[in-house]
């Protein structure tokens, strides 16, 4: 890209971010911080650009909810319960991983999703027919699999998966797409973010009561809303506290649109023309055409 940017404007360091980004972190160069990453890291990144002064836009980490309303699109809404979740093995900041499901609809949905959730390949990802690849490393399978014991213990029960993958795939970081049943929104598999192909689902009876529980999360990413009546969804999506509700889909990521999140999701937006603000100066010049007096003084 040599012949598109002059030379400085973009430079690449390679490194940990535990030394590499670190030493940025106090770099008197920098103006101006951007972070994408978990909320632990992100709150360390502020406090730093606040130390020096400089303005930070943090997109964190979420734990958003993915809410199916009896009157559905069924066939597409299972669709969008496994995009929410098994998108890039679950490794999506804003990834739908409180799956909420009204009552009425609630065991024809979650059994239809469980044998959707047993039919995906879980493969290398050079094979034509691989639906979903490794974790980025084995920490992140350790933390995933560490999270299906937490649920357990919890009194969850675990519907599908939950385990690491054996055979051919055994050397590497390859996990089952996993769903967890949980009684309570309080539950550390329904509260904290695991960044991964696990899903807690949850009964709900009303509107009221899923928006109380789906806003009851330090997280405010991303979530979604499903059902045929659009009215609903409205509401819904205007009471979610979240930086974005996608409507009977999940995952569509517009470039002209703005993302970021609400509560410990972050600070500030990324994408659309609120990113390019949050990257200049406001400057005002003041100019008299009067050549006389003006006579203060």
């Amino acid at each position: 890209i040599n012949h598109l940017l002059p030379k400085g404007v973009l430079n690449i360091i390679t490194g940990r971010g535990s030394k590499s980004g670190e030493y940025m972190l106090h770099h008197k160069g920098f103006n101006k911080l951007a972070f994408t990453g978990s909320t632990e890291i992100g709150r360390r990144i502020g406090i730093a650009a606040a130390e020096m002064l400089i303005p930070s836009t943090l997109e964190l980490g979420g734990k958003s909810a993915n809410i199916f309303f009896d009157d559905m699109p069924f066939d597409k809404a299972l669709e969008g319960a496994q995009k929410g979740i098994l998108f890039n093995q679950g490794q999506v900041c804003s990834a739908g991983s409180r799956i909420f499901v009204q009552e009425g609809i609630y065991d024809k949905f979650v059994n239809a999703l469980a044998e959707e959730f047993k039919k995906i390949k879980v493969g290398l990802p050079w094979e034509d027919d691989t639906q979903m690849g490794s974790q980025v490393n084995a920490g992140q399978l350790e933390t995933i699999l560490k999270y299906v014991k937490i649920g357990e213990q919890e009194g969850c029960r675990i519907i599908t998966g939950g385990k690491k993958l054996e055979g051919e795939l055994g050397k590497g970081e390859f996990v089952e797409p996993t769903l967890i049943e949980a009684d309570s929104n309080n539950a550390r598999v329904a509260q904290e973010e695991i960044f991964g192909p696990v899903a807690t689902v949850i009964k709900f009876k009303t509107e009221e009561e899923v928006v109380k529980m789906a806003n009851d999360s330090e997280y405010g990413l991303g979530g979604a809303v499903w059902s045929k009546d659009i009215n609903r969804c409205l509401r819904v999506s205007n009471a979610l506290e979240t930086g974005r509700v996608w409507v009977n889909c999940y995952n569509r990521l517009p470039a002209g649109a703005p993302f970021g999140g609400y509560k410990t999701s972050g600070i500030g937006r990324e994408t659309h023309k609120m990113m390019l603000a949050a990257y200049t100066q406001v400057k005002n010049i003041y100019i008299s055409t009067r050549e006389e007096r003006e006579g203060l003084y």
